[in-house]
């Protein structure tokens, strides 16, 4: 009877002497959380340039030309990008020839109303509106910056603008020029590949890249120079390099991890 007692009281003071040991662990242990950095959502209002090689039915009109645009994109948590773009594209490299020799004289040149010669200018001028949907691959702790891979698609416009220095030129005045103009619409899509830099702070923001446009395109006018109206959708396209200023409006993210130490 004596041992059993022995032994349950020796087994009370090592069960007390362990809770113990545990509180005093516990009292000497410190929490530490540390912040890990992860992607942030958030608004990208964006406003870029691109220099631009037409090709295709395009690229027979018009030789090199440039192209600004903004956009408002919305950029989640996972990094995917949703938004839209509006895009003015202008030049003045024409590419066609003179398209006014059905009315010009024999050395291409317009008579205008007080017998001179009038001088012409031809611009490009066009305008694009694309929806777009995107993804940033990280490359680097940064997760707001990366390699971007956007597509987009939406509608287009273009026609070639006809200028003179007076108005004595009724052949090509606002009632006859549409017919020179090659006004042409259609739907368009874009591919841009590049890099994306957005600061922790916010500061700096900026991205770079590769961008290709390709369209399918009709006349919306009857044409002059070829007098018909071509129902046909002819393929066109846009290569170009373009980068552009970012104003990021992102919620910053952070994970926290907390463990106990000594």
């Amino acid at each position: 009877m004596g041992k059993r007692v022995r032994f349950l009281l020796v087994s009370v003071i090592l069960l007390f002497s362990s809770f113990e040991g545990i509180a005093q662990y516990k009292d000497s242990a410190k929490a530490v959380t540390h912040h890990k950095d992860s992607a942030s959502s958030g608004f990208l209002i964006e406003l870029s340039y691109a220099g631009q090689l037409p090709g295709g039915q395009l690229g027979k009109l018009f030789g090199f030309n440039s192209n600004v645009q903004g956009g408002v994109y919305y950029k989640t948590q996972t990094n995917w990008l949703y938004g839209a773009s509006f895009s003015y594209f202008f030049g003045n490299q024409l590419k066609a020839g003179n398209l006014l020799d059905s009315i010009a004289t024999s050395n291409g040149n317009l008579i205008a109303s007080d017998g001179n010669y009038p001088g012409v200018s031809y611009f490009e001028r066009g305008f694009d509106i694309q929806l777009t949907v995107g993804k940033l691959f990280p490359v680097s702790k940064n997760h707001n910056s990366g390699i971007l891979c956007t597509i987009s698609a939406g509608y287009i416009q273009y026609h070639m603008s006809i200028q003179t220095p007076s108005d004595w030129t009724p052949q090509i005045d606002s009632n006859y020029s549409v017919g020179y103009e090659h006004l042409t619409a259609g739907v368009c899509g874009t591919e841009f590949v590049g890099y994306q830099y957005i600061s922790k702070k916010q500061y700096l923001a900026f991205f770079v890249g590769f961008e290709f446009t390709e369209m399918f395109a009709k006349s919306l006018q009857f044409d002059f120079e070829t007098e018909t109206k071509d129902p046909n959708y002819r393929y066109s396209m846009l290569s170009s390099i373009r980068a552009g200023w970012i104003l990021p409006i992102l919620q910053e993210n952070t994970h926290k991890l907390t463990f106990y130490t000594h």
